[in-house]
């Protein structure tokens, strides 16, 4: 599966966006990290149920049917090796949907600061919905 990197030429500390559901509603974010020593492509994501993790290309684009968006790491090179190893030690870092998911721990990767806007859509549809509920019961 290293068509893949070659074909977006990704570097380190870019940004890997895949679709999450069949209606790509949910979107799952992931880092690619580089060639380990033995060439092989890696990334590191936050996976429900296993935390942050590093996994292989191979591993990584064997659940991919299609790649949302690639973004890209905006700095330097020395800015992208401090972005990885920033990665790196949140590995073993746990998994929350709420406050700890994989695009918080994207962005913390490549902006410094854990957020998630798909959290924040999901707060504000269900509120949006329990009003229209409670509307629509009266």
């Amino acid at each position: 599966m290293n068509n893949y990197i070659t074909y977006y030429g990704l570097k380190p500390a870019d940004r890997i966006i895949v679709p999450k559901s069949n209606l790509n509603l949910v979107q799952h974010h992931a880092i690619y990290l580089g060639q380990n020593e033995f060439g092989q492509d890696l990334l590191i994501e936050n996976k429900f149920g296993v935390g942050v993790t590093i996994v292989t290309a191979e591993i990584f684009f064997a659940e991919v049917r299609s790649i949302t968006r690639i973004e890209r790491f905006n700095g330097n090179n020395y800015q992208r090796q401090i972005a990885v190893q920033s990665a790196l030690q949140k590995s073993g870092f746990p998994y929350h949907l709420i406050n700890y998911n994989c695009e918080h721990f994207a962005n913390e990767v490549q902006y410094g600061q854990s957020s998630s806007n798909q959290v924040a859509m999901g707060i504000f549809c269900t509120a949006l919905l329990c009003i229209a509920f409670i509307a629509s019961s009266k």
